[in-house]
């Protein structure tokens, strides 16, 4: 996992990931999670400087955000979000216990394979039987944040998928480019979860932890 020196480094300047300009992502995600969401109790990893808090959990009934990095947190704070507060700490420390809803987007694929496995054992011990929302790239992503890896994961430690989300297709071949231009035309996105496995870049899964034994 990388330091918080190195993700403070990341946001010397604000946005380093340009993750304000994906309203795309932001509006396909607020679709498949407002059901899971409302009047829920989430906990968003990794949540930056609060750019998904504000886009996404506005109707969750309260929120706490952690991540690494106190540059991005005291941005975070800044916006001053009615429903939301925000933590500096390092989330594979912090405690998952007193949630509806544990939220990772777009961060557990900076764990090492070693790191996610001890995250997601930590989730089933501390989250039992709750759900986990957990999204990213999964075309051969560092080699094990695949689709293939990732539910091996998941099975493996009693985890059930609920849903998949498709979020945004590859952009390689040409032909893809096509097709993720015309998904953004209104309504283009219900055809997001027709696409076939080796079109999808970057997938969303709803998980249920496994119940307390």
């Amino acid at each position: 996992m990388r330091t918080a020196a190195d993700f403070n480094l990341y946001y010397a300047a604000p946005d380093p990931w340009h993750i304000s300009h994906a309203r795309f992502r932001d509006k396909v995600l607020r679709r498949c999670l407002k059901r899971i969401i409302r009047n829920k109790s989430v906990l968003e990893l990794g949540c930056g400087e609060g750019h998904l808090t504000h886009a996404i959990f506005g109707k969750a009934r309260s929120v706490v955000g952690i991540d690494i990095s106190d540059v991005a947190i005291a941005r975070a704070k800044s916006l001053n979000l009615p429903n939301a507060r925000f933590e500096s700490a390092d989330f594979l420390q912090a405690s998952f216990q007193g949630y509806d809803v544990i939220a990772a987007i777009e961060c557990v694929y900076y764990l090492s394979l070693e790191e996610r496995g001890a995250f997601l054992e930590k989730v089933a011990k501390e989250h039992a039987g709750k759900i986990l929302l957990l999204s990213g790239p999964i075309v051969d992503y560092r080699r094990h944040f695949g689709h293939k890896r990732l539910m091996h994961e998941f099975t493996t430690l009693g985890f059930v998928p609920l849903r998949f989300y498709n979020l945004s297709v590859y952009w390689h071949p040409p032909s893809s480019k096509i097709i993720a231009n015309l998904i953004k035309l209104p309504l283009g996105h219900k055809l997001l979860d027709w696409m076939p496995e080796s079109m999808i870049y970057q997938r969303l899964y709803a998980l249920r932890a496994p119940k307390a034994s």
